[in-house]
C-alpha cells in the first residue's frame, strides 16, 4: 500500500483522539495568495476516553497532558522531520493567524501564545496545551536542538501504534463503513499482515 505522509499523519492523530483538519489554510490579511497551510491541525479534548469497558490507551506524548485540550500544529514530511519557515519566522505572523482563526485564545493571549511557539515550540494555559509537531522518517537534530520539547514522531512508530490499535481492538474497529479510502486500506493491510513487522513492510509512505 502507498499512502501519503499527510494521510498517515491524519490517521495517527485521529486514532489518538484528535479532531483533525488536514491542510488548514492560513489566508492572507489582504490580497489573494494564501500565506501557508498547516499539514494537519488537531485538537484532543481533555477527557478523551474511547471504549467504556476497556478504554483505549493513546500515545503517552498526548496523555501526559492532563485536564487541558491538546492543540497540535503538525508539519508532515515523507523524509526527515522539519519545520518550515512559516512556523519559525515571527515576522510573518502566521502562528498568530492560526490562533486567531481557531479562536482558542482572546486577542492578547493569542499574541503571547504565538510568541511562545516561535521561541519554544509550545505554549500552555489553564485550558490548552499547544505544540508544534513534526512527523517524518528520521529525527532532525536541528529541530531537536532549537525546540527540544517539540515531538518528532517517526513513521515506524506511527505504523506500530496503528497496528497495535487495530490488533488490540479488532472487534471494535472492524465495522467502519464511514472511514475514508486511506483508513480502509490501512485496515485491509492490517488484516493481511501476520504481525507488526509485516504490516510496516507492506506500507510505503510517500
Amino acid at each position: 500500500m502507498d499512502i501519503s505522509s499527510e494521510q498517515l499523519a491524519y490517521w495517527y492523530l485521529r486514532l489518538n483522539g484528535f479532531l483533525t483538519i488536514p491542510n488548514f489554510v492560513v489566508h492572507p490579511d489582504c490580497g489573494r495568495n494564501q500565506e501557508t497551510d498547516v499539514d494537519v491541525l488537531g485538537i484532543r479534548l481533555p477527557y478523551r476516553a474511547e471504549n467504556l469497558h476497556r478504554p483505549m490507551k493513546d500515545e503517552p506524548r498526548f496523555t501526559r497532558v492532563h485536564e487541558k485540550s491538546f492543540i497540535a500544529i503538525a508539519e508532515v514530511k515523507s523524509g526527515r522531520c522539519a519545520l518550515n519557515g512559516p512556523w519559525t519566522s515571527p515576522e510573518r505572523q502566521n502562528m498568530l493567524r492560526v490562533f486567531r482563526a481557531v479562536g482558542a485564545f482572546p486577542k492578547i493571549e493569542a499574541d503571547l501564545a504565538a510568541q511562545s511557539l516561535y521561541e519554544t515550540g509550545h505554549y500552555q494555559s489553564q485550558l490548552y496545551y499547544v505544540s508544534l509537531m513534526c512527523l517524518g522518517r528520521e529525527v532532525n537534530p536541528d529541530v531537536a536542538a532549537r525546540y527540544p520539547l517539540v515531538p518528532q514522531v517517526l513513521w515506524p512508530d506511527v505504523l506500530a501504534f496503528i497496528y497495535r490499535r487495530f490488533s488490540e481492538y479488532k472487534n471494535q474497529k472492524a465495522s467502519h463503513p464511514q472511514w475514508d479510502a486511506h483508513g480502509t486500506a490501512l485496515w485491509e493491510v492490517f488484516e493481511r499482515s501476520r504481525d507488526e513487522r509485516q504490516f510496516e513492510e507492506n506500507i510505503r509512505v510517500l
